[in-house]
C-alpha cells in the first residue's frame, strides 16, 4: 500500500513539473520586474454622501430631503459647480421598525448625491458647509486627475527602464548579455510567478486607483487634500546570450 502511495504522488509530481515547463519559454530568459511611482497632486476631486431623513409620514421625510438638495444645489452653483458635475441618485424608502417611544414605525428615506469638483481651490469653500448641515452623512473623498493617461504613461517609461536595468544586471552577474525582449505584460505574468514561485511573498499589485478619504474617524480630514502616489509595474521576459 505504502508503495503505491508513494509511486502515485511520484506520477503527480511529474505530472505538475511538466505542465508547468510546458508552459515557460524554451529559449534562455530572465524574467524582471520593474515599477514605476511617483506623488502627484491631484487637480479634482469627487465627493460622495448621503441625505437621509426619516418620520413615522413619509411624504414628511421626503420634504425634509427635497429641502436639503435645494440647499446643495444652492451651495454649488455659488461656487461654480454646474448641474453637469451633480448627479442625485433615486431616493430609497425603508421601514424602521417602532421605537419604545412611538406606537408607529417610521419610514427612513435616502438619496445620495455624488459632487465633482473640477477646481481644487474651491474645496474647502465645498466641503466645509456640507459636513455642518444637518441630515447628511457617510461622507467620502476621492481626488483625481484629469490627464491621468499622461501620468500613466510617464510611469511606465519608469517601470521599463527599471526592469531593463536588473535584467542587465542579473545577466552580468552571470557573464551574459541581456537579448531582445521576449514578452511584456504590465500585469503579473501568472504562468511563471506564481507556478514556479518567482513572485516574492508580499507580491505588490498595480496601485493607479486615486486617493479616497472617509470620514470614519475625522470629518476634518476630508477638507485636506493630499498628493497621490501613482505606480504602474511591469513583468518583461529577456532572452539573454
Amino acid at each position: 500500500m505504502l508503495k503505491k502511495s508513494l509511486l502515485a504522488a511520484a506520477l503527480a509530481l511529474a505530472t505538475l513539473q511538466g505542465a508547468v515547463a510546458a508552459e515557460l519559454p524554451s529559449y534562455p530568459f530572465i524574467h524582471a520586474r520593474g515599477t514605476g511611482f511617483m506623488y502627484v497632486g491631484p487637480d479634482m476631486g469627487e465627493i460622495d454622501f448621503d441625505v437621509s431623513a426619516y418620520d413615522q409620514v413619509a411624504e414628511k421625510a421626503v420634504a425634509v430631503i427635497q429641502e436639503r438638495v435645494l440647499e446643495i444645489r444652492a451651495l454649488l452653483a455659488e461656487q461654480g459647480v454646474t448641474d453637469a458635475d451633480v448627479d442625485v441618485r433615486d431616493m430609497r424608502r425603508q421601514i424602521r421598525k417602532a421605537s419604545a417611544n412611538a406606537s408607529e414605525p417610521e419610514y427612513d428615506i435616502k438619496c445620495s448625491i455624488h459632487i465633482v469638483v473640477r477646481d481644487l481651490g474651491k474645496w474647502r469653500d465645498i466641503m466645509m458647509p456640507l459636513l455642518k448641515k444637518q441630515n447628511l452623512d457617510a461622507f467620502a473623498a476621492t481626488f483625481g486627475l484629469k490627464d491621468r493617461a499622461k501620468v500613466e504613461a510617464e510611469l511606465m517609461m519608469q517601470a521599463v527602464q527599471e526592469a531593463t536595468v536588473k535584467a542587465d544586471s542579473i545577466a552580468k552577474g552571470f557573464g551574459k548579455r541581456v537579448g531582445p525582449v521576449a514578452g511584456v505584460s504590465s500585469d503579473e505574468i501568472k504562468n511563471i510567478t506564481r507556478a514556479i514561485g518567482l513572485a516574492p511573498v508580499d507580491w505588490p499589485r498595480n496601485s493607479n486607483s486615486a486617493n479616497t478619504k472617509r470620514n470614519d474617524t475625522d470629518p476634518a480630514d476630508l477638507l485636506l487634500v493630499t498628493a497621490m502616489k501613482m505606480s504602474q509595474s511591469v513583468d518583461v521576459l529577456f532572452r539573454f546570450k
